[in-house]
């Protein structure tokens, strides 16, 4: 049969293609031009439309018969197009051809193939192709920018946003929350926002994040903004020693029987640390009061070791950088010669947010 003057119409239909973006496997779709009498068909097509990040997807051309001048002509869905051009195929040769610039994301071509088949003359059929070139999608978070008193959250995506789905899980395991968010397009690394409700006097220890770029990439991501500050009596030390005296250990050893409490509650769910933040007041140099404070949150991280705290503990010194209450230099302040104990997770930065991101602290590791 002739195909001559002849211009079958070929699609892809966009419904039997779906793609996950933690699809391992490759997707091949074949699709066969079609007119007339099957082994008449000049040319055939594979097309590997979905591809990591790097690479671009190919289109298999394979020969049915002798044919030449090959070409593709293809309109992208974002407005830009592409020529393919090839000398020509034997009898059961094919050729890989590769299609588009490799942008990132999914897409549509459509346009036409065309061939010179030998001794009868030209052949052309219409395309429609949909392609996914899969790029990991990197989430952006720091502790600014989630607030658990207002229960909203805001990160940034590296491609534009679609649509996002947030779980809220409490310090005893369960779920006290679930959210949604829609986007328009919003632009890349811009800040997006997702809130939530929950009950009263419940404490968040972990989000589950789903992301969706508007050109359906999904990632997960788990954010654990959980911290318990441990109320405590502030032990008295002598003017600059770091010895904890014996009527001061009562107040320690309450603080053993909180941060007890607190582990046993949630240590099923991760693994914790114990921070020890040491300060000072004003009195004397900066050198001198980091080194004072260093001294004094170890001697109390050493203490509640000893007394039966058994998760990890790490311990600073600020010195009289983060001051509780302002003072002008050298002034006896009370209330700045104090110690924080935090329990945060044992992965990632210390749990500590406002002026202490301001000052560059040296965590030690309590051995």
């Amino acid at each position: 049969m002739a195909w001559r003057g002849h211009t079958p119409r070929l699609r892809q239909d966009a419904k039997r293609v779906r793609y996950h973006p933690r699809m391992g496997r490759v997707c091949f779709l074949l699709i066969m031009l079609v007119a007339g009498a099957v082994a008449a068909q000049p040319v055939s097509y594979q097309l590997k439309g979905q591809v990591p990040v790097g690479q671009k997807p190919m289109l298999e051309v394979r020969a049915a018969r002798k044919v030449t001048d090959l070409r593709i002509e293809l309109d992208r869905d974002d407005g830009k197009h592409f020529s393919i051009k090839h000398a020509g195929l034997a009898k059961d040769q094919a050729v890989k051809l590769p299609l588009g610039d490799g942008a990132a994301g999914k897409a549509t071509y459509k346009g036409t193939l065309s061939v010179q088949i030998a001794g009868e003359g030209a052949w052309s059929g219409e395309l429609e192709l949909a392609t996914f070139i899969n790029a990991p999608m990197k989430v952006t978070y720091d502790a600014d920018h989630l607030d658990l008193d207002k229960r909203v959250l805001q990160f940034k995506l590296s491609r534009p946003a679609g649509s996002a789905a947030l779980v809220v899980i409490g310090d005893d395991g369960k779920e006290l929350a679930n959210a949604s968010a829609t986007y328009h397009q919003d632009a890349a690394d811009s800040w997006l926002s997702i809130s939530w409700t929950q009950p009263a006097k419940t404490r968040v220890m972990m989000l589950k994040l789903r992301a969706v770029s508007a050109d359906g990439i999904a990632t997960n991501v788990e954010l654990i903004p959980w911290s318990v500050a441990i109320d405590h009596e502030d032990v008295n030390f002598g003017v600059d020693s770091a010895v904890i005296e014996a009527g001061e250990s009562s107040k320690l050893d309450a603080s053993v029987t909180r941060i007890a409490e607190v582990v046993k509650t949630s240590e099923r769910f991760m693994k914790m640390k114990l921070y020890v933040a040491g300060h000072t007041d004003t009195v004397g140099t900066t050198a001198k009061n980091r080194k004072l404070s260093l001294d004094r949150a170890r001697a109390i991280a050493s203490y509640l070791r000893e007394k039966g705290v058994t998760i990890p503990i790490a311990f600073a010194g600020f010195g009289e950088e983060v001051l509780k209450v302002k003072t002008a230099d050298s002034t006896d302040e009370r209330a700045n010669r104090r110690a924080d104990y935090v329990i945060g997770p044992a992965a990632g930065a210390p749990p500590f947010k406002g002026p202490y991101t301001k000052v560059r602290a040296d965590w030690k590791q309590l051995k």
